[in-house]
């Protein structure tokens, strides 16, 4: 259809109106992040990529995703010709997971409370870490704001954060340590706001048969003092390490006939794991990695990121986190 002259004229006049419209002012960066933190208000359904960069190898998986406010979660795990290899549901109070035919159940992670408050958290993420904001290309075709992570002390993850314009859901998460081939991204590849989902969803049929107990399984948040108070040994975990990580929780369990401590530290963002053994930790060869003679420790890299084991008088120390050698080796001399 061929437009008049003055239909012409009009759709110009519109088309300049629009481009002269300013575009949409970025959120602050602390509440973008308030965003990113908070549970989300709307019910939502979508698939999800998650990619893993480690070396030279990449591993990639999909899964399904349904969420209903508050804490209604489904997560169902895909197989590369798109059968449903694992489930996982949660209502933020209890968790389980369904494989093969068996289902385990146990206390979600968020249903205890934390030795840290949230607000603590908070302000140890922002005396770590600088908030920027800027814009992206679309995630499942979706605007989007940016949100990166820029920590203040190098060794550690940038982490970037792709917030849905109009809902405010991350719709991608992506961590990386600049100048080197380690990376987690999840990402969004379909994304569909504001959709009913049916209750029925969030549930696996628990009460069969079939259903197993994982009380091993829950997580404990105790202070250095109860740790010391359950193991029976005084700790010398400190309350601080270098790179600004601070004591978050601790747990304590058996491995094998040895007991074992472990601590959390956290820098608002990035988990530093320390566990303290009776013996020494044997580290596999397939990741060991080369050192310099003062290094504190011996080495090895993982999936879930760095590995250092080293002795300290008495006690053995396995350090494990998503930091630089540099880095984790500053935190293993702060424990000698």
């Amino acid at each position: 259809m061929r437009l008049s002259p003055t239909s012409s004229k009009l759709a110009a006049a519109v088309a300049a109106a629009l481009l002269a419209l300013p575009a949409a002012a970025a959120p602050a960066a602390e509440d973008l992040l308030q965003s990113a933190l908070a549970e989300p208000a709307i019910p939502y359904q979508g698939k999800v990529m998650v990619t893993q960069w480690y070396g030279k190898q990449t591993r990639a998986e999909e899964m399904r995703v349904h969420f209903a406010p508050p804490d209604n979660v489904r997560r169902e795990f895909l197989t590369p010709d798109g059968t449903v290899a694992r489930v996982s549901v949660s209502d933020g109070e209890n968790e389980a997971v369904s494989r093969g035919g068996k289902v385990v159940v146990g206390d979600a992670v968020r249903s205890y409370e934390k030795v840290m408050t949230p607000q603590r958290e908070r302000e140890v993420l922002l005396s770590n870490y600088d908030l920027l904001v800027s814009t992206a290309d679309k995630v499942a075709g979706r605007p989007v704001w940016l949100l990166t992570l820029k920590p203040k002390i190098e060794g550690k993850a940038w982490q970037s954060m792709a917030l849905d314009q109009e809902t405010k859901v991350v719709l991608r998460v992506k961590r990386y340590l600049p100048r080197r081939s380690f990376a987690s991204q999840a990402s969004f590849i379909s994304f569909e706001p504001n959709k009913p989902q049916d209750e029925g969803l969030f549930h696996l049929g628990t009460a069969t048969s079939a259903a197993v107990s994982a009380p091993s399984l829950t997580p404990d948040f105790m202070t250095l003092e109860q740790l010391a108070k359950e193991t029976g040994r005084a700790s010398r975990l400190p309350q601080a390490l270098p790179g600004g990580f601070v004591f978050e929780s601790a747990d304590a369990f058996k491995a094998g006939a040895s007991r074992v401590a472990h601590a959390r530290y956290t820098d608002g963002l990035t988990v530093l794991s320390v566990f303290e053994t009776e013996r020494p930790v044997r580290l596999p060869k397939s990741g060991l990695m080369a050192t310099d003679a003062g290094f504190p420790g011996a080495l090895s890299a993982s999936r879930a990121g760095k590995v250092l084991k080293l002795k300290a008088g008495d006690r053995h120390y396995t350090l494990m986190g998503d930091l630089s050698r540099e880095l984790l080796a500053d935190v293993a001399r702060a424990l000698k």
